[in-house]
Order: C-alpha cells, then structure tokens, then sequence
C-alpha cells in the first residue's frame, strides 16, 4: 500500500497536469492585455507630441519610441502565436487523460468543466445541479481513477519534473 504522502504527490501530480490547458489559456490572456496595452501606446500620442513647438528640445538625441512599440508589439503577437500552438498541445494531452474516465460520467463531466471549460467550482456546482461538496467528491473520485492507471501517473510525473526545470 502507498503511503499517504505519496499518494498526495501523485494526486496532485495529477491536478497539475490537467491544469496545464488552463494555465496556457491564463498566459494567453495575459499577453492578449499586454499587447492591448501596446496597441494603446502606440495609438496614444505621448506628452510633447504636437506638431508645434513654442522652444526646440532639450536633448538632440533621436527617440525611437513609436518603433520601438512596434517592435514589441510583434514580440508579444509571436509569444501569443506560441502560446496558442501550446494550448492546443495542452488541451490534447489533458483530453487524452480525460478520456480514461467513464463516458457520460459525473465524474467526467467535473473534470471537464473545470478543466476544458476552465470553470470555477461555484459555476460547476451550479451546471449540474448539485452542492460544492458532492461536485468535490466526484472530481476526487475521477482523481482516485485517474490515479489507478499507471500510464497517467507516469505522464503527470514527467509533466511535474519537466516544469520543475523551467
């Protein structure tokens, strides 16, 4: 029999690794509002910007500051490139451990609200009609499942070490 530890590190290996589908979607969004943010900088002109100026500057240096938005801009749309490609690698692999719950579930059906759909368990409770403690039981016991395959203990593992590096 494992110990209680252990199985702790496995269940939460678990978690973590049908949290990753959520986590991409979380930096995408951050870096959607970054490049908002961007967008509005270049829009906005900054102080000083009229094309009138009552006395000459008072530095002769050039500023680049429009183009060096512009290039951020593209930075930030190739990051949110790249975290589109690995949500859709992430939700893959999350889908791929779903899988091995029983079709049409309980169990299932928690783990894919908060994990596909990304929902709050307040929002969950509500959409199966049920309390926030039986909507915990059943994600625990798609938990207990998932933990009985070895395939998927092994794949939160790696999953857990490999973000461990980074």
């Amino acid at each position: 029999m494992k110990t209680t530890k252990t199985a702790d590190n496995e269940r939460d290996a678990i978690k973590e690794y049908l949290q990753q589908y959520h986590t991409a979607r979380r930096m995408k969004r951050i870096l959607e509002r970054r490049h908002e943010a961007l967008m509005r900088e270049l829009r906005s002109p900054g102080p000083g910007s009229s094309a009138f100026r009552a006395t000459p500057p008072s530095h002769n240096g050039q500023t680049d500051g429009a183009v060096s938005v512009v290039f951020r801009i593209a930075e930030v749309e190739e990051r949110i490139e790249n975290q589109r490609e690995e949500m859709a690698k992430a939700v893959l692999r999350v889908m791929d451990m779903i899988d091995l719950l029983p079709q049409n579930s309980m169990e299932r059906t928690v783990v894919e609200l908060r994990h596909i759909d990304c929902k709050g368990w307040e929002q969950i409770a509500r959409e199966v009609y049920m309390s926030r403690s039986a909507v915990f039981n059943y994600y625990n016991a798609a938990l207990d499942l998932l933990l009985g395959y070895k395939r998927d203990g092994k794949l939160a593992e790696e999953y857990t070490k490999k973000n461990a590096k980074s």
